[in-house]
């Protein structure tokens, strides 16, 4: 229970991150472990790699036919993961 100046330890780690630059990567990399829930089993498995950096989210897909697939779904990756942040942290995706 919050109490006049108290804070969570959330909130403080939320504040701590901001402070430091560093809450939008803390929360691209909660999406990089949800990948399986997010995206599902399917892109998981077919997917070697996924990073974060400066606005753009890469996705590293060996196997071609999928690397296209996901190439023409980039703006519907893009959708989802910035629903799933609840913020448009991602401005673009790159498949590679």
């Amino acid at each position: 229970m919050k109490r006049g100046n108290e804070s969570s330890i959330g909130d403080a780690i939320q504040a701590y991150l901001q402070s430091i630059g560093m809450k939008e990567k803390a929360l691209v990399q909660r999406v990089i472990g949800d990948w399986e829930r997010i995206m599902g089993k399917a892109i998981a498995e077919n997917t070697d790699r996924t990073w974060y950096d400066e606005g753009i989210f890469w996705i590293k897909v060996p196997n071609p036919a999928w690397k296209q697939e996901l190439s023409m779904a980039k703006s519907k990756i893009r959708e989802t993961l910035n629903k799933e942040l609840g913020a448009e942290l991602i401005r673009e995706v790159r498949v590679v």
